[in-house]
Formats: structure tokens, C-alpha cells, sequence
């Protein structure tokens, strides 16, 4: 399992005018083969700062979809948006345990 986290930085404003483009992204990624999820969500704090969350069934899932032609269209369509800092991570992981609900 590789997971995911990072973050999207937009320009002052541009959080809400992306949301439709991160939706469409977000469905799109969800149905690739080896997604297990991918996610974004508006910082609460800062309406332009949209958080990274995925998990991939494995390196190879992951290496597939960066080189996915909707892919690489949404860091195109992105930058529309005034991206002002961009950081992704992904990380080996395997489940540890269940820390709250059932």
C-alpha cells in the first residue's frame, strides 16, 4: 500500500472557482485501477489550501496513474488557478490497527 498526503496552495481566491475541476479529478482518479481512494479537502483554516489524501494498492498503481493523460491535463488545468505551492508524498505503509470507530 502507498499512501498519499500533500497539499495544493491556489491562488487568493481560486479555491472555490477550482472545486469543480477537483471533483471531476477526484472521480476520475477514484475509478483507476489500484485506487483505493483519492481525496481533496478545503483546509478549514484557509479556503485556498486544498489537502492531498490517496492510498494506492501499489508502486505500480501509482507510477500508472502520473502518467495518465487526465493527469497530467489537471496539473495543466490547475495552474489556471495560480498555484503558489504544490508538495506531495507518498509513503509504504501497511494497516497498524483501527485507532477509533469500527
Amino acid at each position: 500500500m502507498i499512501l498519499v498526503t500533500g497539499h495544493i496552495k491556489l491562488g487568493a481566491g481560486e479555491g472555490e472557482k477550482a472545486r469543480a475541476l477537483l471533483v471531476k479529478h477526484m472521480a476520475d482518479c477514484n475509478a483507476e485501477e489500484g485506487c483505493e481512494f483519492y481525496s481533496f479537502a478545503y483546509d478549514v483554516t484557509d479556503p485556498d489550501l486544498v489537502r492531498i489524501s490517496e492510498s494506492w494498492a501499489s508502486p505500480e498503481a501509482i507510477a500508472a496513474h502520473g502518467e495518465l493523460p487526465h493527469q497530467k491535463a489537471f496539473g495543466r488545468a490547475l495552474q489556471a488557478h495560480g498555484v503558489q505551492d504544490v508538495r506531495v508524498e507518498g509513503w509504504n505503509a501497511e494497516h497498524w490497527r483501527t485507532l477509533i470507530g469500527g
